[in-house]
């Protein structure tokens, strides 16, 4: 009876149900050794149930344990630093690692730890560095600059016969009011690092930009086909219409697709320029070669310009940036900091080689420190923040 009482108060612990006389139970329970028998039970039960593969290292079972009950213990306060992977337990805020065969797994869910815990974790006692937001800057066809991100909601201008509409949550939209045919003008919406956007066309295609990025489009499509130049990372929900492809250009490679959802990363620090089918069917042409794609399959073009097809892409993972998270799988840590850079608007610099892969996901709400903190945990990597220069050490 009393094992089921302390899992009860641990279940309301975690999901902040918790009352004050509660808590008091609570906390007297923890310094109990049985208890902390029966909390390391628990967590190593979950572990092993969630893990993607392997089992889990006992240094990291105890440091996850040690974290949470001496944050338990400390100054009476109830906001776990990392909380315990429990899926029976909804709405948890949880976390977990384990050791894999290729490195390390570290996992947090999409509840992002709160800015004061964030907050005392910081190395060096720095400020926070924020995550990114929506901001923009859609540059018209006269030259003229607006800042979207400190603009209201509503009617931005007429231009031509296309209104271009800010709504709410980093989203523009540019809706038709004339059927008689207008000067093409076109238009860019450019993200900076730390900054993301939605845009709707004026054909109804959807397009999600991610930090560091920019979409060159016109105001009103005509003719037999539409285009639009991307550079950095887009996701697009084109709009269909058989009579008249929607084409995207990244440098020398052009895309192709009647409606479809799909992902391009292009970013001139990566090795190579990704296009990702989810739904659909797109054609992908670099110089003389071409490549159609069927949903779950990934084109990557290469510096020579040769096209490479992966099949069964974890698309969850190409996609987590739209989604508000960061995902990986088996990454290098360069992949994985790249990402973290241009969201967090920050400068890396590595001192020594790091081996480790790692895989898990974490809410792109939390603040970098929230990200360095755990894959420190590790033990396969540390980090000096100075300001937004983050040093990469082993």
């Amino acid at each position: 009876m009393e094992n089921n009482i302390f899992q009860e108060l641990l279940d309301k612990y975690l999901t902040g149900r918790m009352t004050e006389q509660e808590w008091k139970i609570f906390s007297q329970m923890l310094k109990e050794p049985e208890h902390e028998s029966q909390l390391e039970a628990i967590i190593d039960t979950e572990l092993k149930e969630h893990a993607l593969e392997g089992e889990p290292d006992n240094k990291v079972l105890e440091g996850i344990q040690n974290q949470l009950q001496q944050h338990i213990k400390a100054d009476g306060k109830r906001t776990p630093t990392f909380s315990l992977y429990l899926k029976r337990m909804a709405a948890a805020a949880v976390f977990a690692l384990t050791l894999a065969g290729v490195g390390y797994w570290w996992f947090v869910l999409k509840t992002p730890l709160k800015n004061e815990v964030a907050q005392a974790n910081v190395p060096d006692k720095n400020i926070p560095i924020p995550p990114g937001s929506n901001k923009a800057v859609l540059k018209l066809g006269n030259g003229t600059e607006v800042m979207l991100d400190s603009l209201t909601e509503g009617m931005l201008l007429q231009q031509g016969q296309a209104k271009i509409i800010k709504s709410g949550n980093g989203q523009v939209s540019y809706k038709i009011t004339g059927t008689t045919p207008a000067e093409i003008v076109y238009n860019t919406i450019t993200t900076p690092r730390g900054g993301q956007y939605q845009l709707t066309l004026a054909d109804g295609t959807k397009v999600w930009l991610n930090a560091s990025s920019s979409l060159r489009y016109p105001s009103n499509f005509s003719g037999k086909e539409r285009r639009v130049e991307l550079t950095g990372e887009g996701y697009f929900e084109v709009a269909r219409n058989e009579s008249m492809p929607f084409h995207v250009k990244v440098n020398s490679i052009d895309v192709e697709v009647l409606g479809t959802h799909f992902n391009i990363n292009s970013y001139k620090d990566e090795s190579v320029i990704r296009t990702t089918l989810l739904e659909g069917s797109v054609k992908v042409t670099s110089g003389k070669q071409a490549s159609r794609l069927k949903p779950g399959q990934e084109a990557s073009v290469i510096a020579n310009g040769d096209i490479k097809l992966q099949d069964d892409v974890n698309t969850e993972e190409v996609i987590a940036w739209k989604n508000g998270m960061f995902q990986f799988k088996a990454a290098d840590i360069e992949t994985v900091l790249r990402q973290a850079a241009r969201w967090y608007d920050i400068q890396i610099e590595y001192k020594g080689g790091i081996s480790a892969r790692f895989s898990g996901q974490i809410s792109r709400s939390a603040n970098a420190e929230q990200l360095f903190k755990i894959l420190e945990l590790t033990n396969k990597v540390r980090f000096e923040i100075h300001g937004k220069n983050i040093v990469v050490k082993q």
